[in-house]
């Protein structure tokens, strides 16, 4: 039986000299804005923020800055 590794190509964006994966983005008509949809959207994709651009909804997670020690 052999190993297979899952995956999954990300879209990264570059916001406020961050880099986020963008782990889902649908145009903003999609959702019902009801109070705090915002916070119901981070919950269900385990996203840490969501950005609106250009009439869409990217929800996206930070991409931490590795500190590393080359050897």
């Amino acid at each position: 039986m052999r190993n297979f590794e899952l995956m999954i190509h990300y879209k990264v964006i570059h916001v406020n000299d961050r880099l986020w994966k963008v782990k889902r983005e649908f145009p903003e008509s999609r959702i019902k804005m009801i109070d705090g949809w915002v916070d119901i959207l981070r919950q269900l994709y385990h996203a840490d923020v969501v950005f609106r651009k250009d009439g869409h909804l990217f929800i996206c997670e930070c991409i931490d800055d590795v500190s590393y020690q080359e050897v």
